[in-house]
């Protein structure tokens, strides 16, 4: 089937074209998305599947680790990518099929999932599928939102009590974006700061709203957004709305400071502009020898460049400028500082680094070279603070976890590998223990190499590779330290590690939330 659109496909031209690649481009999505449902499939089959599903990183968190390697995206993106596979061709036979021929797309084969996720009897669900997949072939096609109306329509014939349920939860509240006010008593609150405020902001919030004890009845989301209102009123906690004499949230330390991880270089945070020529005639000396340098620029006037009005780009009027001059910016504005970057990699130009670290603890980060290794297993603040640095984010293909929320993990296990920074990367909590207990020669297995790359091996055999986040803005960082030497052969696992257990499977969740 695939081959004969791909042939029919390649003798046209124009709007023909469109039409038949993206009908081609559709059929190839499918048979990806299907593939991830067969990957699933195969690992939940294999034996011992239903004890790793009580695993906490368990058989699903395995297959997402796999695709989101593959198709280098981060854990959570695999498994939605994933869940949708599986939902699809579990729940939706009949529209899958459709799929597979190439006549929707991926964005209306998602909207079919979600809209359709409430339908639990399995007749209903059996007649929506078949009622989805003869409108999605046999009509006109249709747009996201024309199928979501479709779909809930669907939904409302089939099983009438799956839109009850969803009203019920189109209560929840959130922190979104928007400008309008509907009359309804709320109100929704854009803005836009730089991004270490941001980040700021974020994890405040995010820590006001658990102050309160676990029986406070609203979701996460809810209390975010009210966070939002305790910050106003300058509380340093959520109040908590259990309704208990007893409730222990008084217990729970106040939201105070947060701190925002953002690594620069030291010539970005020297506020001295640059020095004048040490004799008086050094200029002399340089204009005799024939070398015109360019004007100094004053990095203190680049810094309050942020602030006030906008100069004017150009010196004389625009219907006076050359093409070029017109596309040329004035050079020396935010151009001399280096660039930074919050852990995590997101970029920060030199200038907003600069006002990040007005008032901020400044900690120096030391490249420990050819130095030894460290006589022990948890390695010194002063290296820890060096690898998160170079490494910026989790080392797991796809994975863009922030290296402060990371473990720092020895890629030869110790004792048998040295505590050294060419023996240790950052692993998030997840993909370590999917390296510790789905690795050994049939998991995956990794090598690292002196300047902080690491050479991944899936179970398949197939290689990934992974650089430190640090190497585009950092370079210096990548520079190889020490090789390590292995002082053994290391075991399966450590003794006494033990795989953190779930209270209920996965599915069992899904049932009941």
């Amino acid at each position: 089937m695939f081959d004969l659109l791909v042939a029919s496909a390649a003798g046209t031209s124009g709007a023909g074209a469109v039409e038949s690649w993206s009908r081609v481009e559709s059929a190839a999505c499918a048979r990806r998305v299907a593939a991830m449902a067969a990957m699933f499939d195969a690992a939940h089959a294999t034996d011992g599947s239903a004890e790793r599903d009580l695993w906490c990183t368990d058989t699903w968190d395995a297959v997402s680790a796999h695709i989101g390697a593959t198709l280098r995206i981060t854990h959570g993106a695999a498994s939605n990518q994933l869940l949708i596979a599986v939902a699809l061709h579990e729940r939706f036979p009949l529209v899958a099929a459709v799929f597979a021929e190439g006549l929707i797309t991926y964005q209306l084969v998602r909207t079919v999932v979600q809209r359709g996720a409430l339908v639990v009897d399995p007749d209903a669900l059996h007649e929506l599928d078949r009622l989805l997949a003869e409108a999605l072939s046999k009509r006109e096609p249709m747009s996201v939102a024309t199928a979501e109306k479709t779909v809930d329509a669907f939904v409302a014939q089939v099983d009438p009590q799956a839109v009850h349920r969803t009203e019920t939860r189109a209560r929840g509240r959130s922190v979104d974006v928007g400008d309008d006010h509907d009359g309804s008593g709320m109100a929704t609150v854009y803005a836009t700061l730089f991004a270490h405020d941001a980040k700021a902001f974020d994890a405040r919030v995010d820590a006001l709203a658990r102050t309160v004890c676990p029986a406070d009845p609203r979701t996460l989301d809810q209390r975010r957004a009210d966070a939002i209102g305790a910050l106003a009123h300058g509380a340093d906690r959520l109040a908590c709305l259990c309704e208990t004499e007893d409730c222990p949230a008084g217990e729970n330390p106040p939201s105070t400071g947060v701190v925002v991880y953002v690594i620069a270089h030291q010539d970005t945070l020297d506020e001295r502009p640059a020095p004048p020529p040490t004799t008086p005639d050094a200029e002399d000396v340089e204009q005799a020898a024939g070398v015109n340098e360019p004007a100094a620029v004053d990095k203190s006037a680049e810094r309050t460049s942020l602030d006030g009005d906008a100069p004017a780009m150009f010196t004389k009027p625009l219907r006076e400028l050359t093409l070029t001059e017109a596309l040329t910016p004035t050079p020396g504005r935010l151009a001399s500082l280096r660039p930074a970057a919050m852990m995590g990699g997101q970029f920060l130009p030199g200038a907003i680094a600069c006002r990040a670290s007005q008032g901020a603890t400044v900690t120096r980060i030391v490249h420990p070279g050819q130095a030894p290794p460290e006589p022990r297993y948890r390695p010194s603040k002063k290296l820890a603070d060096f690898v998160r640095c170079r490494d910026m984010t989790c080392r797991f293909p796809g994975c863009k976890a922030p290296a402060t929320n990371c473990d720092v993990d020895h890629t030869i296990p110790w004792p048998y590998g040295p505590t050294a920074a060419s023996n240790l990367k950052c692993l998030c909590r997840r993909h370590h223990l999917l390296k510790t207990f789905w690795g050994g020669q049939s998991g995956w297995r990794d090598v690292q190499l002196d300047d902080g790359t690491i050479v991944w091996t899936a179970p398949d055999g197939r290689s990934y590779v992974t650089t430190p986040g640090s190497r585009l803005l950092f370079p210096e960082l990548s520079v190889p330290t020490a090789t390590v030497v292995a002082s053994g052969v290391p075991t399966a696992h450590t003794t006494g590690l033990t795989m953190p257990r779930r209270k209920t499977t996965r599915a069992r969740e899904r049932e009941t939330a």
